[in-house]
Parts: structure tokens; sequence; C-alpha cells
């Protein structure tokens, strides 16, 4: 499920970063929703789990003031949502 995670970040982020670039708009998590419709029977996650990262993405991007985000990593040695062997 953490690589699902990591995936709709990573998703949201490029997503949102391209809106800013191209149109000059900053998408709320409300906008970003029709963009993920579907993905969660893909990834094997529940919709609502979809818009609570869309939600939290955009938290955190308000909070700290940025276009972009860092990206998640699911694999090699600088891995994200504590993943440890």
């Amino acid at each position: 499920m953490a690589r699902g995670v990591n995936f709709v970040w990573n998703f949201v982020n490029e997503l949102s970063q391209r809106s800013i670039k191209e149109r000059g708009v900053f998408l709320s998590a409300y906008d970003m929703h029709p963009y993920t419709k579907g993905a969660g029977k893909e990834l094997g996650l529940h919709s609502q789990t979809l818009q609570c990262i869309a939600g939290e993405y955009v938290t955190r991007r308000k909070q700290f003031n940025k276009a972009r985000l860092n990206w998640r990593k699911s694999d090699g040695a600088r891995r994200s949502l504590g993943q440890f062997q």
C-alpha cells in the first residue's frame, strides 16, 4: 500500500507543478479529485485514501509555501514512509 500512496503523492505533485507552470493556478484538493478518479482500483487503495493524499499534499504545500514538494520514494536507500528491510 505504501508504494501506491507514494505513487499518488508523486502524481499529485507533478500535476500541481504542471498546473502552476502552464496556467499559473494552484490546484486545491477538490480540483485534484477528477484526475485521481479510478486510480484506487488499480493501486489497491480506497478512493477516500486518494482524496486524503491530495488534501494532505495541498496542506503541506501551503504550510511550506512551495510550488513543488519532495518526491516520495519506495525503492532504494532513501525510502519514505518508514519502510525498512
